[in-house]
């Protein structure tokens, strides 16, 4: 639970609020260099990174690209719940042994419609890193 309390997209949530999420989190530990999710898998969670670090990457013109790395305390596999696809649009990576807590989507969507200030601060993520891949994409293309 003290994960929780940690991760600044959480923040205006109470102890209450953070207690009853928790109820729905699961523990994951994923090796050094071991895959979480590959672009084009069925999204059915959304991850916080406790500790260490994930790469997300994509495949460009036949090139696995670096997009941006999640640190501890921070979010991944959001877009593909709360965007237009249920499909990865990337892959994700452990660069480091790393510990995560699994929030199943249905639990994640629901919690958002009681919370709609989430909902909204996930929705920013999104669109920073939307904006962030289209950049790299255009770089790369040239």
């Amino acid at each position: 639970m003290s994960v929780l309390k940690q991760v600044k997209l959480l923040s205006d949530l109470s102890d209450a609020e953070l207690n009853y999420l928790w109820m729905f989190c699961q523990d994951k530990i994923l090796k050094e260099w071991e895959t979480l999710f590959h672009e084009w898998d069925e999204a059915n969670a959304m991850y916080i990174l406790a500790s260490w670090e994930i790469e997300i990457s994509n495949l460009i013109q036949w090139e696995r690209v670096r997009l941006w790395n999640v640190k501890a305390e921070e979010i991944l596999g959001e877009m593909a719940l709360f965007w237009t696809s249920s499909r990865r649009m990337a892959t994700a990576i452990a660069m480091r042994d790393s510990h995560l807590l699994i929030i199943l989507s249905f639990s994640i969507k629901e919690f958002t419609k009681k919370h709609p200030n989430l909902l909204d601060k996930i929705k920013s993520i999104i669109q920073e890193r939307t904006i962030n891949n289209k950049i790299i994409e255009s770089e790369i293309k040239g």
